[in-house]
């Protein structure tokens, strides 16, 4: 559901604005969540209505998630241009102690007060963000007039055609391609990983557990540490295909090698770290303002696209029935983790791609930030540059 929602979320952020689809992504979360959470009461729980509730609130959490995503990077390369790493890292580090925080207290909750309790404890959470959107909105109007930028950018931009998007440059669409095979070689492994811990070492369900789990933890420091460090020394392009190139024998020691799996996971979530918060702000930095939505749109959309793919192919080697003969599950694994590790391959060919083209063009995504001169603009189409930033000179550009 995730990524076919970006896409056109990506188009209505650029058309709305960040504060309108701050509040609208922000309100479907609560509505999605809270409509999960009143389907498990007594009033719908085992009737014929509790199963389309859910279906309609999944729906709904998933457009929420990719719309609130894609304006928390828009917000980013706004107010942020010469702090993209900090402000990225800052943001993923603080989703990952909701990771974590959730995987700690929503059992608990469930234990003691029942599972309708820990769902409309998340509703009130997300509610909680609905609020903060609406905090952000009087934020941004106030420091729009304060920095004396142009108010119109908040609120609408020029319309996107599809020949703009077709004209993005060779940078974006690498960046955009490493994004999804990197995730598409991550993400499946997070999901499945607790399991495989399970079959490989024998360990007990709830270790495998914890374990799994140290990739989150680990990039808590790692990200923002990262983030920080990029925008000091640069070399963006050049860290992503590092964390993706370091990220291929973690994977090969997964499938062939009896390493302790606890240092394993946490080196995949360092280069994990590494690598996201080196290619998401690389998007801002290639692409205008104007077009940050739907670029970010399309490059998520490529990325749960791959995900979605990655998943159903691990799910057809690993078969619907668990194999008895543990010998034949590990032998599946190996497969599996093939496959992922073919995405981490790709990712870092075309990583070193990225670095080549960008040196050729002398692009910004290995080099500093340092802010423009007002007269300054990054150009999308330089025959329709007048026209595109009509409505959104900012009077600044996010270069090297």
């Amino acid at each position: 559901m995730n990524a076919f929602v970006v896409l056109p979320i990506g188009v209505l952020l650029d058309r709305l604005g960040n504060r309108v689809t701050a509040i609208l992504a922000t309100s479907l979360a609560t509505l999605g969540s809270a409509i999960f959470a009143l389907s498990v009461t007594p009033l719908f729980k085992m009737t014929s209505a509790m199963f389309p509730l859910m279906m309609i609130s999944r729906g709904l959490l998933g457009a929420a998630n990719g719309g609130c995503q894609l304006v928390q990077d828009r917000v980013i390369a706004y107010w942020f241009p010469d702090k993209l790493g900090l402000a990225f890292g800052a943001i993923v580090s603080v989703i990952r102690c909701g990771n974590v925080l959730n995987f700690f207290l929503t059992s608990n909750i469930a234990k003691l007060y029942g599972v309708p309790m820990a769902l409309w404890t998340g509703a009130l959470m997300c509610g909680v963000g609905c609020l903060a959107a609406v905090g952000y909105c009087v934020l941004d109007a106030i420091g729009s007039r304060k920095l004396d930028r142009n108010k119109t950018f908040n609120v609408k931009s020029a319309p996107i055609q599809f020949s703009d998007i077709r004209k993005f440059p060779l940078s974006y669409w690498l960046v955009a391609v490493m994004i999804s095979t990197y995730y598409s070689c991550f993400i499946p492994y997070v999901a499945n990983g607790s399991k495989f811990i399970q079959d490989k070492y024998a360990y007990s369900r709830v270790t495998s557990s914890y374990i799994n789990g140290a990739v989150y933890d680990v990039s808590i420091v790692v990200c923002l540490s990262t983030g920080l460090l990029l925008d000091r020394f640069g070399g963006r392009a050049i860290s992503a295909t590092l964390g993706s190139a370091l990220s291929v024998p973690v994977i090969i020691s997964l499938a062939f090698f009896e390493l302790p799996p606890l240092i394993l996971t946490i080196c995949f979530g360092t280069f994990y770290s590494i690598t996201v918060v080196s290619l998401w702000p690389c998007i801002a930095k290639v692409v205008p303002l104007a077009a940050v939505g739907t670029a970010n749109g399309i490059a998520a959309f490529l990325q749960g696209l791959n995900i979605g793919l990655t998943n159903l192919g691990l799910g057809k080697i690993m078969g619907a029935v668990e194999e008895s003969d543990i010998d034949n599950r590990l032998n599946k694994w190996k497969i599996a983790l093939a496959i992922l590790l073919s995405q981490a391959l790709v990712c870092t060919v075309l990583g070193i791609w990225l670095n080549v083209n960008e040196k050729m063009k002398n692009g910004p995504l290995n080099g500093r930030h340092k802010k423009s001169s007002p007269t300054e603009k990054t150009s999308l189409i330089q025959s329709k540059e007048d026209e595109f930033y009509d409505s959104i000179d900012s009077g600044y550009a996010i270069q090297a």
